[in-house]
Formats: structure tokens, C-alpha cells, sequence
């Protein structure tokens, strides 16, 4: 019984709950356009006004990456200093987490309005399945395009080409991912005053937890840290 609460394990457990903490904190912060779009717009007016929510959505890519960043470092269980952490994952992501985070952005903003287009149009329901499909698809990628940004050094062109074979190839990993953002927002509906604190993190760490392995045979491969 000792060795369970053996007053260095219960420091540590505490560490890490004030790194949840803080880096979804940071997260929310720099996240802010979001909730002043939820709290004086509503969730529900997201397809009224799409492309105000999307420009509130442009801190999210950083956000993100840094978080992952965070979540490496944590599992990895190397020196946590969660303020300096943080920085230096928006430093090592800022420029091209925005880019490519713009780039998903405005794609989009593209297939939503050939969706709406083509119901408003009353167009064939093949065309609107393969849009919601697509659209999908390049969300799907954009997880993989912001955990290889998180680790990895890559161009551009060279990064987006990647996310798209990962999702393509990797049906298992993609469903995994897409299921780390989906289960803890719906949770978050849910219980969202106990979530609010955690959400960020939770979503990051799962998803670098589920994405560990394939990152290190990438590693060890491909690219190097």
C-alpha cells in the first residue's frame, strides 16, 4: 500500500494535472476569437455566419501545435516546465501552423459553400455526398498535417503531401484521430463545466498517445527530430 501513495508519485500525479491545467489555460487564451464568437453569436449560428467563425478559428492551428508539443513532452516524461514548453512550440510552429492552418481554412470555406450551394440548387445528391466526404477528409488531414508540424521539420508542399497519404493509408489512425476530437467535445456537452479545464489537453495528449508509434517509425525512417 505504500508504494501507492508514496509521496513522490503523488507529487508527480499532481504535476501533471497542473500541466493539463495550464497548457488547456494557454490554449483557451489564445483561442479567445472562438468563445466570444460562441458566447455572443452561438454555436448554433456557425452556418449563418461560417466565415466569421473561420477567421475566429485562425489562433487554433498554433494553439494546437503547441499543445502537441506539450503532450510529447509529457509522455516522454522529460524536464516539464509548462510556460516555457508552450512557448517554444508556438515558436517552433507559429509561421507554418498558420499558413498551413489557413490553407484548411479556406478549403474549408470552399466545400461548405459548394455544399450549400448544391442543396440550395437542389443538385445531385451524389455531388453533395462527395463534397461532405471531401470536406471531411481535409479535416481528417489537417490532424496530420498539425502532429507532423508539432514533430517534424517539413516543407510545406512536402507537408501537406504527407497528411493526405497518412489519412489515405492509414484509414485506422485517421478514424482514431477524428474519434480524439469528437468523443471528448461531445463529453464536453455533456459535463462542459468539469471539461472546460481539460478539453485541449485531453484532445492533444490522446491524440499524440494514439499517434506515438507511427511518429517514431517515421523518425526513425524518414525524418529526424
Amino acid at each position: 500500500m505504500k508504494e501507492y501513495f508514496n509521496l513522490d508519485r503523488i507529487m508527480t500525479f499532481c504535476n501533471y494535472i497542473f500541466y493539463f491545467l495550464c497548457i488547456n489555460l494557454f490554449c483557451v487564451i489564445l483561442n479567445t476569437p472562438i468563445f466570444l464568437f460562441i458566447i455572443f453569436i452561438g454555436i448554433r449560428q456557425v452556418s449563418k455566419y461560417m466565415p466569421l467563425f473561420l477567421l475566429c478559428c485562425i489562433p487554433l492551428p498554433v494553439a494546437f501545435c503547441s499543445s502537441l508539443y506539450c503532450m510529447r513532452k509529457l509522455i516522454k516524461n522529460k524536464d516539464l516546465n509548462v510556460f516555457k514548453d508552450f512557448i517554444i512550440g508556438i515558436k517552433n510552429s507559429f509561421w507554418q501552423s498558420t499558413f498551413v492552418g489557413l490553407i484548411y481554412l479556406f478549403l474549408s470555406f470552399v466545400l461548405y459553400n459548394n455544399i450549400i450551394y448544391s442543396v440550395n440548387n437542389n443538385l445531385n445528391i451524389t455531388l453533395i455526398f462527395f463534397f461532405i466526404i471531401l470536406w471531411i477528409f481535409i479535416l481528417l488531414s489537417s490532424i496530420n498535417s498539425f502532429l507532423l508540424i508539432s514533430k517534424f521539420s517539413i516543407k510545406t508542399l512536402e507537408l501537406l503531401k504527407y497528411s493526405f497519404i497518412i489519412t489515405f493509408t492509414k484509414p485506422t489512425l485517421t478514424l482514431s484521430n477524428g474519434f480524439c476530437i469528437i468523443f471528448p467535445i461531445y463529453l464536453f456537452t455533456i459535463y462542459p463545466v468539469q471539461l472546460f479545464f481539460f478539453l485541449f489537453s485531453i484532445i492533444s495528449f490522446f491524440i499524440y498517445l494514439v499517434n506515438r508509434h507511427f511518429l517514431k517509425y517515421l523518425e526513425e525512417n524518414n525524418y529526424k527530430d
